[in-house]
């Protein structure tokens, strides 16, 4: 017992135990040091992440709401001025906006079908956005060498003339998608081609098929003709430069023919689908000719 007690009370005062227990305290306050800044970057870290996320939440919550709740409006009424509009006086404070809304069961069958034919032949099979066309534009473009065509929907023209405005990037783009799938879901086909055809541009200040038809034809627009539905859907792509009555020019020429063959296919395809009901022209109303027997009249 007695060596025992000796050797441990040798090696408690050897130099060497005094530097190793020197570097086991140096060891463990550095490791409780590291340990303690750890564990506090964690917590700050957690909170701001918790912070963070939360706000990130808000921000998508308002940001969707905002979508949701404009487009449920959109069910049972109806903008007396699209951000379009609104947008066109703001930069011409001087200018009369001519715009009068119509039910789609006062629009006649055949604006509606040239005007599908015209902006968005596969309308009533689509998602809101259409893949193939996108991909058509882009291929388009890409030969043109400039962006001259969008490939955009019926319902993404809507989106973006009823909510959006003129401006381009990439929170925009996706705001008009999320527009465009949301009504395709809430307010169905008929009530996007409704709203569409009432706020789609016919003139500088003209807005809606309904004024646009007593602008050009003098009546309702319940009342035009096959004929005079393809020259109000013809202009649409250019409507500032473009009326009716111009219907020899090349633009109106080449917009004319594109119209006629989507309404009336030789031959059945998912392209035209849409306008399944006209594959053939209607049948005109009957006229007596002048030796008493009733004659066929021609559109005009």
């Amino acid at each position: 017992m007695g060596k025992v007690k000796d050797f441990f009370c040798w090696f408690s005062q050897c130099k060497f135990t005094k530097v190793c227990c020197f570097v086991f305290k140096w060891l463990y306050r550095t490791i409780n040091f590291v340990i303690r800044q750890a564990l506090l970057i964690a917590i700050i870290y957690s909170a701001a992440f918790s912070i963070g996320a939360s706000y990130l939440l808000y921000r998508a919550f308002t940001y969707g709401y905002e979508i949701y709740d404009g487009v449920q409006q959109l069910k049972e009424t109806q903008p007396e001025m699209s951000k379009y509009m609104e947008a066109l006086v703001d930069s011409n404070p001087s200018i009369q906006i001519k715009h009068t809304y119509v039910p789609l069961d006062s629009i006649s069958p055949y604006l509606r079908k040239a005007v599908i034919a015209s902006e968005d032949a596969g309308f009533y099979f689509h998602p809101g956005f259409d893949v193939r066309a996108i991909a058509e534009a882009l291929d388009a473009n890409q030969n043109a060498g400039r962006t001259k065509f969008g490939g955009s929907t019926i319902t993404q023209q809507l989106a973006k003339n009823v909510f959006l405005s003129s401006e381009r990037s990439f929170n925009r783009k996706f705001k008009e998608l999320a527009y465009a799938v949301l009504m395709e879901r809430e307010l169905g086909k008929d009530r996007i081609l409704e709203l569409y055809l009432n706020y789609a541009q016919w003139g500088k200040d003209v807005f809606g098929c309904q004024e646009a038809c007593k602008l050009y034809y003098k009546k309702s627009c319940s009342k035009i003709s096959l004929d005079q539905a393809i020259n109000m859907a013809a202009i649409l792509a250019s409507p500032g430069k473009h009326h009716p009555g111009m219907r020899e020019s090349q633009f109106m020429a080449k917009r004319r023919a594109v119209i006629y063959q989507n309404m009336f296919p030789k031959r059945d395809s998912l392209l035209v689908d849409s306008l399944k009901q006209l594959v053939a022209p209607p049948v005109q109303p009957l006229s007596t000719g002048g030796n008493g027997k009733p004659t066929a009249q021609t559109a005009h």
